[in-house]
Formats: structure tokens, C-alpha cells, sequence
């Protein structure tokens, strides 16, 4: 790769870490061209070069954010601890991400944009799919998830529990908010309205 190519991807880099950077702290709409270039350490022209306009650019920080979370999420699929602790792991890094981003945000992640919806079921849960049920059938074969259900049910189960957050708009601006609800929702989707067995 020549010397030029490189630096267009260093600042391309960047630019991308700054705007999900501000993005944690201002949200989508508080966070200006302005303000990510100064964080990048670039000029507002570079910015618009490489994305053009602001909308372009959530959508390449969507794409390089998703991209982030799965090799996040893979590389705890492919960890050698038992599927209870990689379960646990799951829930706290989404904890945790809900905390740390602005709702605004987590939102455009589920929003009914053409082009992100494009991202998230082609790339991002195809890229996906497999190491989900994968991960399921790990479960199975270590007895902590239920034979009688299909991993095809619970991959399923899994899209229609996204749909409906979609379709409830229910993460607050507050991420503090986001991450009390996420850890409260967590019990509910492993062991439903009747609790953990046992208790």
C-alpha cells in the first residue's frame, strides 16, 4: 500500500474512533463536523472527503462500530470458559455498551434506515449467524440450554425481542438508563417471567 493510501486510512481511522468517541459523550445530533475533526485531529475538509456528508458518516460509524462489536463478541465465543461465563460476558459487554453510548445512538442502531437495516441483517447478523448458533449448540451439549428448543427458535426468538425494542423505541437518552434496563431484562431473557430454577 503506498505512503498516501495509508494515510488516508489512518485519518479515515481516526476520524471514525473520534465520531463514536463523541457520539458516547454529545450523542448524534450535538456531535458537529467541527467537533469530530478537532478530536481526529484533522480539518472539517478531510472529514467531508472521506464521508461527505454527516448522515454518510453515522452510517461508516455504524458500519466500523458493528464491525468492532463482532470481533468483540467473536473472540468470546471463541474463549475457552464454560458457556454460563461466556453468557455472562455477552450481557455485560451489551451492559456496558448501552452505559457508555447516548440512546440517540443506540437507537440509530435499531432505527428502520434503509442502509443501516442493510448492514445489521446482511452483514453484520449473516457475518454473525453462524457463531450465534454455534454458541447455542454449545450450550446444549454443556446442558445449560434446553434440547426441546431449535436453535433456529432461538435465533428467532432473539430477532423478535430486537424487533420489538425497534419497534418500542424503548432506549432512554440516558445510558445509565439504558444499562439498568439491560441488566434487568438480562434475568428475563435467560429464564423467563418465572425466574432462575431453583429459586
Amino acid at each position: 500500500m503506498k505512503s498516501s493510501e495509508c494515510r488516508i486510512e489512518r485519518n479515515k481511522y481516526r476520524i471514525l474512533r473520534a465520531t463514536l468517541e463523541l457520539f458516547k459523550v454529545h450523542g448524534i445530533k450535538k456531535a458537529t463536523t467541527h467537533d469530530i475533526a478537532r478530536k481526529a485531529g484533522v480539518s472539517p475538509a478531510t472529514v467531508y472527503n472521506h464521508f461527505g456528508s454527516k448522515e454518510d458518516l453515522v452510517r461508516a460509524a455504524v458500519e466500523y462500530f458493528l464491525s468492532s462489536t463482532a470481533a468483540d463478541f467473536s473472540q468470546i465465543f471463541k474463549g475457552n470458559i464454560s458457556f454460563p461465563e461466556k453468557m455472562e460476558q455477552i450481557l455485560s459487554y451489551k451492559s456496558d455498551m448501552l452505559g457508555q453510548y447516548q440512546g440517540e445512538f443506540m437507537q440509530t442502531l435499531i432505527s428502520e434506515d434503509p442502509e443501516i437495516r442493510h448492514m445489521i441483517d446482511s452483514v453484520y447478523l449473516t457475518g454473525m449467524r453462524q457463531m450465534i448458533f454455534d454458541f447455542y449448540e454449545e450450550g446444549k451439549r454443556q446442558g445449560y440450554v434446553s434440547l426441546e428448543l431449535s436453535t433456529e427458535t432461538i435465533v428467532r426468538y432473539l430477532l423478535i425481542v430486537r424487533s420489538g425494542m425497534a419497534a418500542e423505541s424503548v432506549l432512554s437518552e440516558d445510558p445509565e438508563h439504558n444499562r439498568r434496563s439491560m441488566q434487568e431484562l438480562a434475568p428475563l431473557f435467560l429464564y423467563g417471567i418465572m425466574g432462575k430454577p431453583g429459586k
